[in-house]
């Protein structure tokens, strides 16, 4: 399981024709890579809103080595399908749906969230 220390939006963009938050995690064990998360609104059937991650980008650059924060060099890698596994204790989808609500739930993210796609 991947655990958060801090949490932040970078920025709203579009990913593919649809609005989202870049989300910035950075984790809190020492030997775990920092990602962006890009989350997006989803409306439910009841007329709720929910969030999905729709892609998760995994970020080893060494910013001593690397300075210049970008992300078009190998440093950045997509993984959005292998980001999470089973084991024997939990499925993929279910570590998902956890690091989802830990992510949602973090520090205002879900306030912001709700300010920006009118939640």
């Amino acid at each position: 399981m991947y655990y958060i220390k801090d949490a932040k939006i970078r920025r709203f963009t579009e990913l593919d024709g649809v609005r989202c938050a870049e989300v910035e995690v950075r984790p809190g064990a020492a030997d775990d890579p920092e990602l962006l998360v890009y989350i997006t609104a989803r409306d439910q059937t009841d007329g709720q809103h929910d969030y999905d991650m729709v892609r998760i980008i995994r970020n080893d650059a060494d910013l001593e080595l690397d300075w210049y924060d970008n992300n078009l060099h190998s440093a950045f890698e997509e993984v959005t399908d292998k980001a999470f596994t089973d084991s024997t204790h939990i499925t993929a989808g279910e570590e998902r749906e956890k690091f989802k609500k830990e992510l949602l739930s973090y520090g205002q993210l879900s306030t912001e969230f709700a300010k920006e796609f009118g939640a």
